[in-house]
């Protein structure tokens, strides 16, 4: 099975990767992984005055802050089952199209655990994913 895990460097995604790894059997020995992490777009008016390279420069760097250190994690762990997929712009609409790309078959994703008010004042992006996606969904809090 392909399985997606959304990473964003938050302690919430550290207990996700811990619930895989606990679970090693069931979502990591014998899968394919596909690590993605969405760092915030640069703004159109800020870009236009900025050279491509800068622009994809700062993509890498922000990337690297979040994957590298769970490419890290993993190499401790013994985990070598993945590729990583580094991308830019809105988490949810980046996670949702990476899933599609990679032909996952479940996403994982860590959640806030925010109840359903704080899902309507503030939204969210496992809520956005959960609602548009037809792949099933792991949500760990």
């Amino acid at each position: 099975m392909k399985i997606l895990i959304a990473v964003d460097g938050s302690a919430y995604t550290q207990k996700a990767l811990n619930y895989l790894l606990a679970n090693r059997a069931m979502f990591v020995d014998g899968h394919e992984l596909v690590v993605v992490n969405v760092c915030t777009g640069v703004s159109g008016h800020v870009a236009r005055h900025l050279s491509k390279e800068i622009v994809a420069d700062y993509y890498a760097e922000e990337n690297a802050k979040v994957l590298d250190p769970v490419k890290a994690w993993f190499a401790d762990k013994g985990v070598t089952n993945y590729t990583a997929d580094a991308r830019h712009g809105h988490a949810a609409e980046e996670i949702l199209k990476s899933a599609t790309e990679s032909k996952a078959e479940l996403i994982v994703l860590g959640t806030h655990g925010h109840g359903i008010l704080g899902r309507a004042l503030m939204g969210s992006v496992a809520t956005k994913v959960v609602a548009e996606t037809d792949i099933s969904v792991l949500l760990v809090q």
